[in-house]
C-alpha cells in the first residue's frame, strides 16, 4: 500500500531576501510502503500514524535553525524506529537527518553505522562527525580508527564484510545510514549495496539518503519486501539557493538565460541562442563565418572559451566558481591555460602556501620533490586548481580544504567532486554535456546534471546560484501535433500520441538519437507575443509562408523521397529559399498520389542481407496496411476502437513478455548453473556442502574469488617469492587501463600466462555449464596487467618518482590501486589462514608489508 500526503509551507525570508527572492513553496511530499498485516505498536498521540507520522517528545538533538518540512517529516519517521529514504537536491540538508538518527542512537545506548561509497568521503565524514559527537570511530580498508566506538564510519564494502562474516558488533547496531545510496546504480560496484541492504538484520532500521532518486517509490517497496517493515519516502525538490542556468555557446559571445531562478523556461532565449547557432552553422558551411567547431571544453576554441567565462565570472564576483570536465586530462590542461589570471592576495597566497607545507610535511624529502607536488603549489597560490581521481590523494586532500576555507576561487574537476561531503560555489560551469561513461559517449542524465549543479548557491551567502553550460551543437524542443508537409530534404510527418502503443516511446525516442538534419520547411510569418524571432510553425490554411532552415531531429522524420532538388550555396536570400518551395510545389503536382519514397535497395545500392530482408519486410506490412479495409473507413468512433483494440493487444503482449523473462525464473536457472561450477571447481560436493576451497573463496571479495583460489590451491604462488605475488594478485584489482604497449620481465611474463590459463579454464567451465559468459571477455576482464611491473619495483625497494615513470597511468590511480591491492593481499592472507597453508600465509604478508611504506601509504588530512 502507499500512501502519500503532501506538506506545504512558505519558506521564511528576511527583508533584505523579499526585496529580491520570489517566495517559494517549500513542497514536501511524503509516501510509505506498508507490508500486508502490518499493525503499528507506536501511540498516536506521540507518533502520529504511519501515513501522517509525528513527533511531540523530547528530542534527540537540538537543531539551532528551524527544520524544513522534510527535515521534520524524516525525524518522525526515525522517531517511529521505522526506515526511511530521504531524497532532497545538495545542500537541502540531508544531513541533518542523519545526525539526528546518530544522536538517538546515542540516547538510547545504542550503536549507529554509517556508509560511504568511498574511503575519501568516509574519512572526510569522519572528520566532520568528530566535531558533532564525541564517540566516533573509522573504519575503512586503509585505516581502523576506534573501532569500538558507538559511530562507526566506513565504506559499503567493509559492512557488507561485516555481515559474510557475522559480526558480533552487528548484535548492538540499531541503525545503518546508507550515504549516495543511487550509487547502488553502478555497474561494478551496485552490488555491494544490494547485498548490505539484503543480509541486515531486520531489527537494524535504515536510513537512505540521495539527491537524486529517480525511483525512489519502487526503491521503497523492495525495502518493504524484503524486510517486512514499511519504509517511508520523502521526497523535495525545494532547492535552498535557486538556481539559474545559462547556455554559453563554444565560440560566440554572452550568455543565454534558459531557465530563470524562479524555475521559469525562457522559451525568447532559447529561440535567440537557436537562431544564433543556426546562421554560425550556415556561414559556416558557406565558408563565410568562420564558426568554431571545437567540442565544448575541448581544442584551442574550448579553452580559449573557458578562460572568457572564468575572467567575466571573476569581473562579475561570481566566484567561488567549479569547473566540471568528463575528462581529467581535460582539467588539467584549462587549469594550465588560466595562466595570465591571478585571483588571490598576497595574504591568501601566504595562507596557501602555509597550509601546503604543513600538507606535505608528513611526506618524506623525495616524495615532498616529486612534480605532482612542486608545480601544484604557484597553480592554489593564485586560487586556481585541479581536483579528479587521479591526484595524489595528498594533494587532492589539500585542494578540498582549501577549497572550503575560500582559498580557492577557481577549481576544476571531475564529476566525482560532486559526490559526498557539501563543497558549494557560487558558480558551476559544464564544459561539455557529453562523457564517456566506459562504453560510449552519451549525454550526461538529468539525476548526474541535478548532483552537480547543485553544487551552485551557497546556502546563507548566495541569494542565487549560476549554472552555466557550454554547447556547441544545436538543442532542440519539439513540439508535437504539427503538420508541416514536404521539405526539401525530409518530411516531418504528423507523429500519432504516443498512448498508440505502435512504438515505445523509449524506442522511438532511442532511434537515431543524437542526429540533427538541417531541413527547408515551409513556415509561418507569424511572430512570438514578444516581438522576437518567430517561433517555428507551419503556415495556416490559406496564410502565406516562407521557407526557413529549421533543425530537425532524425527520429522525427517519417520517410525520405528518392527525388533531389539542386539547392543554391547560398540559402540566405529569401529568393533562394522561395524558389525552393515553388520546386516542391511543381513536384507535388506531377506526383499527385504522394511523392516516390527512396528505397535503399534499389535506389542506393545497398546489398547487406539484413537490410535487404527488412526493407522486403517493411514493405510487405505497407501493402497489408493499405489494403485494411480501415484504411478507407471514415468513421472515427470505429477508428478509436481499433486503436484502443490494438494498444490493450500492446499491453498484453508485454505483460506476457514479462511473465516469462520474470526474473525470479531466470535467477533459479543461474543459481543452478552456478551451483554446478562450484561443484566442478571443487568448491563444494555433490550434497552441496561447503569444502575447504570454498571457505578459502568465502574470505575473499575484492577480487575475483574464484580465479584466486584456483591459484592458491594449484600451486601458482608456492613458486613465486612475495614480490612476484604482489605483482601477481594487482591483476585482480580493477583500475585505469594503460595505452602503453606491456612488456613485462620474465619473472612476471611466467606467472601471467598461467593465470591467463586459469582465468581461461574458469570461463570455458562456466561456459560448459550454461552460463552467459564470452570465454575471451572473461579473460580479459579478469586479467588486468597494467601495473605488475609497477608494483614488483614499488615491492623490491623502488622510489615513487622511479615507479611513475614506468606507466602513463595517473599518481592517484596508482596510489588507489596499491591500497586496494593491500586490502586483498590481507583478505588473501586471512583465507591461508583459514585452510591452514602456513607459508602461503607469510607469504602474503610479506607482500602486503612490503608495499606499505611511503607516498603509497601516507595518512589521510582529515584523520
Amino acid at each position: 500500500m502507499m500512501v502519500e500526503s503532501p506538506i506545504l509551507g512558505k519558506r521564511k525570508l528576511d527583508d533584505e531576501e523579499n526585496e529580491t527572492t520570489t517566495k517559494r513553496a517549500r513542497t514536501c511530499v511524503h509516501e510509505v510502503a506498508v507490508p500486508s498485516n502490518y499493525t503499528s505498536t507506536n501511540n498516536e498521540s506521540l507518533h502520529g500514524t504511519l501515513s501522517n507520522p509525528i513527533y511531540n517528545g523530547q528530542m534527540a538533538k537540538i537543531y539551532p535553525f528551524k527544520l524544513d518540512p522534510f527535515q521534520e517529516i524524516s525525524i518522525s519517521c526515525l522517531e517511529r524506529k521505522e526506515s526511511v529514504l530521504v531524497s532532497a537536491h545538495t545542500s537541502a540538508g540531508k544531513t541533518a537527518v542523519a545526525e539526528y538518527a546518530i544522536a538517538m542512537s546515542f540516547r538510547d545506548k545504542q550503536r549507529v553505522i554509517y556508509t560511504s561509497p568511498l574511503k575519501a568521503l568516509s574519512n572526510q565524514k569522519y572528520r566532520e562527525l568528530s566535531h558533532e559527537f564525541n564517540d566516533v570511530g573509522l573504519m575503512t580498508g586503509d585505516v581502523t580508527i576506534m573501532p569500538n566506538a558507538s559511530c562507526l564510519v566506513m565504506t559499503t564494502e567493509i559492512l557488507r564484510g561485516m555481515l559474510y562474516r557475522g559480526s558480533e558488533l552487528l548484535k548492538e547496531v540499531a541503525w545503518v545510514i546508507f550515504d549516495e545510496i543511487h550509487y547502488m546504480k553502478d555497474r561494478e560496484r551496485g552490488v555491494v549495496w544490494e547485498e548490505s541492504i539484503i543480509f541486515l538484520p531486520p531489527e537494524i532500521k535504515m536510513v537512505f539518503l540521495s539527491a537524486t532518486m529517480s525511483n525512489a517509490t519502487e526503491f521503497a517497496q523492495w525495502i518493504c519486501n524484503i524486510h517486512k517493515q514499511p519504509c517511508h519516502v520523502v521526497y523535495t525538490d525545494f532547492r535552498p539557493t535557486p538556481l539559474q542556468h545559462y547556455v554559453f555557446p563554444v565560440g560566440g559571445v554572452g550568455l543565454y538565460l534558459v531557465v530563470d531562478d524562479n524555475e521559469q523556461f525562457r522559451e525568447d532565449n532559447f529561440l535567440k541562442l537557436q537562431d544564433m547557432l543556426t546562421k554560425r552553422k550556415m556561414g559556416s558551411a558557406n565558408g563565410k563565418a568562420g564558426g568554431r567547431s571545437g567540442k565544448g571544453g575541448s581544442g584551442s576554441s574550448g579553452v580559449s572559451d573557458i578562460y572568457k567565462i572564468v575572467k567575466m565570472i571573476m569581473e562579475r564576483k561570481f566566484q567561488p566558481v567549479i569547473i566540471f570536465s568528463f575528462s581529467r586530462r581535460e582539467c588539467e590542461q584549462h587549469a594550465m591555460s588560466m595562466t595570465k589570471l591571478d585571483f588571490n592576495t598576497e595574504e591568501e597566497k601566504e595562507a596557501v602556501e602555509q597550509v601546503f607545507h604543513s600538507a606535505v610535511a608528513c611526506l618524506t624529502e623525495e616524495d615532498r620533490n616529486l612534480p605532482a607536488i612542486e608545480l601544484m603549489l604557484p597553480l592554489l597560490q593564485r586560487g586556481i586548481a585541479v581536483h579528479h581521481s587521479g591526484l595524489l590523494p595528498v594533494i587532492k586532500e589539500l585542494v578540498e580544504l582549501l577549497f572550503q576555507e575560500g582559498l580557492i576561487k577557481a577549481l576544476f574537476a571531475t564529476e566525482t567532486f560532486a559526490m559526498g561531503l557539501n563543497m558549494p560555489a557560487k558558480t558551476v560551469v559544464f564544459t561539455s554535456v557529453k562523457k564517456f561513461d566506459g562504453d560510449s559517449h552519451r549525454y550526461i542524465g538529468s539525476g548526474e546534471y541535478i548532483q552537480m549543479s547543485g553544487r551552485a548557491g551557497r546556502r546563507g551567502k548566495d541569494e542565487r546560484g549560476i549554472c552555466i553550460i557550454m554547447i556547441n551543437e544545436e538543442v532542440k524542443v519539439w513540439e508535437g501535433g504539427k503538420d508541416w508537409g514536404w521539405g526539401v530534404v525530409v518530411n516531418v510527418a504528423k507523429k500519432p500520441p504516443a498512448a498508440l502503443g505502435s512504438l515505445p516511446a523509449a524506442l522511438s525516442a532511442s532511434r537515431g538519437s543524437g542526429y540533427i538534419v538541417d531541413t527547408l520547411l515551409h513556415c509561418s510569418l507569424g511572430s512570438s507575443e514578444n516581438g522576437s524571432r518567430p517561433k517555428p510553425c507551419p503556415p495556416r490554411p490559406g496564410e502565406k509562408g516562407e521557407m526557413h532552415v529549421v533543425p530537425v531531429q532524425l527520429p522525427l522524420i517519417s520517410s525520405l523521397s528518392k527525388l533531389r532538388i539542386s539547392v543554391p550555396s547560398d540559402l540566405r536570400p529569401l529568393e533562394a529559399r522561395q524558389s525552393i518551395f515553388l520546386a516542391v510545389q511543381e513536384l507535388e503536382k506531377r506526383f499527385p498520389e504522394g511523392l516516390p519514397k527512396l528505397n535503399p535497395v534499389k535506389d542506393m545500392g545497398i546489398e547487406d542481407p539484413e537490410v535487404v530482408d527488412m526493407v522486403n519486410q517493411i514493405e510487405e506490412l505497407e501493402k497489408k496496411l493499405f489494403s485494411h479495409p480501415l484504411q478507407k473507413s471514415q468513421n472515427e468512433h470505429q477508428l478509436k476502437c481499433f486503436q484502443r483494440k490494438a494498444e490493450v493487444n500492446h499491453e498484453i503482449q508485454q505483460l506476457k513478455s514479462k511473465m516469462c523473462d520474470s526474473q525470479l525464473q531466470k535467477f533459479r536457472d543461474e543459481l543452478r548453473n552456478r551451483s554446478q561450477v562450484l561443484k566442478k571447481l571443487g568448491h563444494i560436493d555433490a550434497d552441496g556442502v561447503v569444502q575447504l576451497k570454498g571457505r578459502a573463496a568465502c574470505l575473499i571479495d575484492t577480487g575475483d574469488e574464484l580465479l584466486v583460489t584456483e591459484l592458491m590451491f594449484n600451486g601458482t604462488f608456492n613458486d613465486l617469492n612475495h614480490h612476484q605475488v604482489a605483482a601477481l594478485v594487482s591483476c585482480f584489482i580493477p583500475g585505469d587501463r594503460s595505452e602503453e604497449q606491456i612488456q613485462l620481465r620474465y619473472e612476471l611474463a611466467k606467472p601471467l600466462q598461467q593465470l591467463q590459463d586459469s582465468a581461461r579454464r574458469i570461463a570455458e567451465i562456466q561456459h560448459e555449464c550454461k552460463l552467459e559468459i564470452k570465454v575471451d571477455e572473461y579473460v580479459e576482464a579478469s586479467v588486468r596487467p597494467f601495473l605488475m611491473d609497477v608494483i614488483y619495483c614499488w615491492s623490491m625497494g623502488a622510489s615513487f618518482a622511479e615507479v611513475i615513470q614506468m606507466t602513463d597511468i595517473f599518481e592517484g590511480s596508482i596510489i588507489r590501486l596499491a591500497r586496494r591491492l593491500d586490502e586483498f593481499l590481507n583478505q588473501l592472507k586471512a583465507a591461508a589462514h583459514a585452510v591452514g597453508e602456513t607459508d602461503l600465509e607469510n607469504k602474503f604478508g610479506a607482500s602486503s608489508d612490503s608495499i606499505r611504506r611511503g607516498i603509497m601509504f601516507a595518512n589521510s588530512l582529515y584523520l
